[in-house]
């Protein structure tokens, strides 16, 4: 695994983050008046941080372990672990919490911008060789 291609993702995933987050509409967020950065708890941020850490070392671990040869395989699998593990959460958050259609496409909006970011750059930047293996 590459550790400096895992910072710089996950780096631009968290700025990704607070931009998608301080833009969101006020039902998203359950804000009336402000910014919507105001609203955040220390424990939702510290959360969020975690689980972003987490998406984006999982992925980079999964890409590791895969017997893929190309850049463009492993980009599909990225995009793939997005379409088949949360885009289908679309069809729960329906039935269980009552959101209009754009809150729900706003909320699954940022999976796909993360998992954008994870596979245009964990896919192309393999880890580096070392001469001191072992």
């Amino acid at each position: 695994m590459n550790y400096k291609a895992i910072v710089i993702v996950y780096v631009l995933q968290l700025l990704a983050g607070v931009i998608w987050y301080s833009a969101a509409p006020a039902n998203v967020t359950q804000q009336v008046e402000g910014n919507a950065l105001d609203g955040m708890t220390t424990a939702s941020l510290f959360g969020f941080c975690i689980a972003l850490f987490l998406y984006t070392y999982f992925t980079s671990w999964l890409l590791a372990k895969t017997n893929l040869r190309s850049s463009f395989e492993r980009l599909v699998l990225t995009l793939s672990i997005w379409l088949f593990t949360v885009l289908p959460n679309i069809f729960f958050i329906g039935l269980f919490v009552d959101f209009s259609h754009m809150s729900v496409g706003y909320l699954l909006s940022f999976g796909f911008i993360s998992c954008l970011i994870s596979a245009l750059i964990l896919p192309f930047w393999r880890a580096s060789r070392s001469i001191f293996k072992g």
